[in-house]
């Protein structure tokens, strides 16, 4: 199922002893093309940096780097700058970013001299006015003087056959706007204002996953390295030469790692850009879930809590990994999770000594644990059942044992309580209140319990009663047995009652970075064709037909909010999910009664990270 990276060449260094300006005075004959060439690569610099760009040009270069450190981190070469003033063609603009007075004095040539470049110092005061290139200007000598952190330097590719872009003498001008396609420093920049937003299900200053970047990225190789490559392929559907970026940052993370892995596994830095290269294997391919490494970060941790002893809170950790094990459970043996497997089962619940929500899994703890619990059931029962054609008395033990457990998890699920909102820290995150937590613990309920009753449709008869949403969790006894149909047509009450709870949520919550998993989840229950089975009166008839315009409904908000998603976090494995649930409806559509998405996922390998 996971298909290795494809190597990417090594970026060559830039000559570093390129001249800046040029040795011999220019031609007087030159001075001609060469405002030509300076006017034709304005253009093209003013057209890339138009406000259609989704990037800050303001943040493009680093203000806390000096010119040694910015030399330090990657340089573009004439094809790369060819190939980034090659994806937006030039368009003109009524209100250009660069004001024409600024423009005029730094790159305009004065009468055919020699020197191309007009001394700022030789405009009068009067000729100059306020841009907003002198303001941004100030406002980063400003931020220089306030602070200067020490910052990690990357590793540096060889020098074979790169050239400077100011190896052009005869254009001094070109090495003006170097800093404005300093990628790192954007790459940066984006994962900090953009990424780590549309990642998390909450943020704000609390936020424990941004603390301990923001707090050691910049000396730490695995952090920075883990950051650019996940920027990168968020930005890769836009941008798609920064596909390839991505896959060398992430194996350049993952080599940091490994290549430190004496000093540096049992380091919180290294353990979270593990965590976070494994959990993001799907941006770069979308069908590699990377258990191995969930196993390594797995024995990361266990290294991390036996040297650091109780007195140490490793529960971000824990729970981050409790999160990534309920996503995969679903879709993979969990035979694959190495020691997690058996600690899992085996170990106590621990404890939750942190009353602030988690970036990832929220307020539900205990839920996404039951969550995984049935997770590992269904995947090893359907997995055996796909490959039964008559059943044996082996066959016959596995039913009764997997039944035995979905009943014990039925009732943790019925009797789970979410967390008292009063106790828990509100994390300042106004687009996540805590009311929208509150919310998606309670789908998380719900979609466990939908689970269940699909694949061991005898819990459901155990307590079969007509529809009602206030009865959903207190399951009284069954007043009958209930046809398939009547089965079919109450789990798809229930998968619709979940999208209600969802409906809740309004897409502008940050809980849709989490939200993915549920909707899969119930996409097969969105059942629209039962009316198709009868040939009853006409109110049977207007009733169907009801039921399934709410259907189609459902469906469609199903699709909207994915859409939506793609949209706002553009990553290649989006687009698998929508043709599982494509697929999965085809099949209802077509009149496959017994459609279950972990088995369309397990069989056309359309398995991907959800969250």
């Amino acid at each position: 199922m996971q298909s290795p990276a494809q190597e990417t060449s090594p970026r060559p260094e830039c000559n570093r002893d390129a001249p800046n300006t040029p040795t011999d005075p220019i031609p007087e004959g030159a001075a001609a093309s060469d405002a030509t060439a300076a006017g034709d690569y304005i253009q093209q610099i003013d057209a890339c940096l138009t406000p259609s760009t989704q990037w800050d040009f303001s943040m493009l270069c680093d203000p806390l780097a000096s010119e040694e450190e910015q030399d330090g981190l990657y340089r573009l070469d004439d094809d790369a700058v060819s190939e980034l003033l090659s994806v937006q063609a030039p368009t003109s603009t009524s209100d250009p970013i660069w004001d024409p007075s600024f423009t005029a004095a730094s790159w305009n040539f004065a009468n055919g001299s020699s020197n191309p470049l007009l001394s700022a110092e030789s405009m009068s005061a009067g000729q100059r006015r306020p841009t907003e290139s002198t303001q941004c200007a100030k406002r980063i000598t400003h931020l220089v003087k306030d602070k200067r952190q020490p910052r990690y330097q990357p590793h540096t590719p060889s020098d074979s056959g790169c050239q400077e872009l100011t190896e052009t003498a005869r254009n001094p001008f070109l090495d003006r706007p170097r800093d404005l396609f300093n990628l790192p420093s954007a790459l940066s920049d984006y994962f900090f204002r953009e990424v780590i937003t549309l990642y998390c299900a909450w943020d704000s200053g609390s936020n424990a996953m941004r603390n301990i970047i923001e707090n050691m990225w910049q000396s730490s190789g695995a952090l920075y390295h883990t950051t650019q490559s996940m920027a990168a392929a968020c930005l890769s559907e836009d941008f798609p030469h920064l596909s390839s970026i991505a896959m060398a940052e992430h194996r350049q993370a993952l080599d940091y790692i490994q290549g430190r892995s004496q000093q540096s596994t049992k380091r919180e830095d290294s353990l979270l850009a593990h965590m976070l290269l494994g959990h993001t294997a799907s941006w770069l391919n979308p069908q590699n879930l990377a258990t191995d490494m969930f196993r390594t970060s797995y024995l990361m941790l266990k290294d991390t809590a036996s040297e650091a002893g109780d007195g140490c809170d490793l529960s971000f950790f824990s729970d981050t990994m409790d999160y990534w094990a309920m996503l995969l459970v679903y879709l993979t043996d969990s035979s694959h999770l190495g020691d997690y497997r058996q600690d899992f089962s085996t170990g106590p619940v621990r404890p939750s000594t942190n009353m602030e929500p988690h970036p990832f899994s929220g307020i539900s703890r205990e839920t996404i644990r039951i969550l995984t619990e049935v997770g590992i059931i269904i995947f090893q029962y359907r997995k055996r059942m796909l490959g039964v054609r008559f059943m044996t008395e082996d066959d016959l033990d596995v039913f009764r044992s997997s039944f035995r457990e979905a009943r014990r998890l039925e009732r943790r699920l019925l009797a789970h309580r979410a967390p008292d909102l009063s106790q828990i820290t509100d994390p300042g995150d106004p687009k996540t209140p805590l009311s929208h937590l509150q919310h998606l613990d309670e789908a998380y309920r719900c979609t466990g319990l939908l689970q269940l009753y699909r694949v061991f449709p005898d819990l459901l008869n155990e307590r079969y009663a007509p529809w009602n949403k206030d009865d959903i969790l207190r399951a009284p006894p069954a007043t009958k047995t209930p046809t398939t149909e009547e089965r079919d047509i109450w789990l798809t009450k229930l998968a619709m009652h979940i999208l209600g709870i969802i409906r809740e949520i309004p897409f502008e919550s940050r809980t849709r970075s989490v939200q993915p998993f549920i909707l899969v989840a119930l996409s097969s229950e969105l059942r629209r064709d039962s009316h198709n089975q009868l040939s009853g009166s006409s109110p049977k008839l207007l009733s169907l037909d009801h039921h399934s315009i709410e259907v189609v409904r459902a469906r469609k908000f199903v699709g909207s909010r994915l859409a939506a998603y793609t949209h706002i976090l553009p990553l290649r494995k989006i687009r698998i999910i929508f043709e599982l649930i494509n697929c999965v409806w085809a099949a209802l559509d077509a009149g496959d009664q017994d459609v279950y998405w972990l088995d369309v996922a397990y069989q056309k390998n359309l398995g991907t990270m959800m969250g």
